[in-house]
């Protein structure tokens, strides 16, 4: 891959690795419903991705169901699923990393109520 190529999910070889290998981890974005959110480096593509740490004693079934609908979609308003990993006792899902934040953040800097 050369380093401009957008990454469009990870190879069976990246997902046989440690995540450490594959990824930097760039800074903490936040907590999100079910783990922490990272800014992480792709090392081979050099794309910026989101990666989330979910503990596995979380509800499995949730998060799986999330996985399942990113998967899925292939459209600019989700998410792009990349790949996930097991690393001790979290789950690591990578992502697209969306620059705006999440829509409570946006919702918040555009001072909307969409309710």
């Amino acid at each position: 891959m050369s380093s401009k190529s957008e990454l469009k999910k990870l190879s069976e070889e990246s997902l046989t690795r440690q995540p450490e290998e594959v990824f930097d981890i760039i800074c903490k974005l936040g907590e999100g419903s079910y783990g922490s959110v990272y800014k992480a480096l792709h090392k081979e593509s050099g794309q910026v991705l989101a990666i989330k740490q979910v503990p596995v004693d979380t509800d499995l079934q949730e998060i799986i169901k999330e996985i399942s609908i990113m998967q899925q979609c292939d459209s600019h308003y989700v998410v792009k699923y990349y790949g996930s990993y097991f690393k001790n006792t979290d789950l690591w899902i990578v992502m697209e990393y969306c620059g705006a934040g999440s829509v409570s953040d946006i919702m918040l800097t555009t001072q909307k109520d969409f309710e």
